[in-house]
């Protein structure tokens, strides 16, 4: 499978937002596509390929059902492993099941899910 092959079973269940809305927004970067963190309801961002669960669905059988999320605390971003079968990593490093990263998430910061990777991009310089 290619990386747009891939790209394209990817799918975001967010309420409606201008790209200018989206743009203020920490979001995760793949390619063309932007996905906001931080919708109008300010629920965290679930990961997986449940489409009735997941806000951030990838439509792949190496993604859990249930397979990370992405919360904030205090305003800041942690990225937390769901027990996902084939891990979540942060900047390269593999989280441990139900593990969550140790520091807030960066500008520039490398997601990835399996082989399904993002970057982590936020407006505001101090986080």
């Amino acid at each position: 499978m290619t990386i747009g092959e891939l790209t394209s079973r990817i799918k975001v269940h967010a309420g409606p937002m201008t790209a200018t809305e989206v743009l203020r927004l920490p979001r995760l970067v793949r390619k063309e596509l932007e996905v906001p963190i931080i919708t109008h309801g300010y629920d965290p961002l679930l990961v997986g390929r449940d489409e009735n669960l997941a806000r951030l669905v990838i439509d792949d059988t190496f993604i859990s059902r249930t397979h990370a999320v992405i919360e904030m605390e205090n305003g800041k971003f942690y990225l937390k492993d769901l027990h996902s079968k084939n891990g979540t990593y942060l900047n390269e490093k593999k989280l441990r099941p139900g593990e969550r990263s140790p520091q807030p998430l960066r500008n520039g910061d490398r997601i990835r899910f399996n082989i399904v990777e993002f970057e982590f991009v936020s407006p505001e310089n101090n986080l």
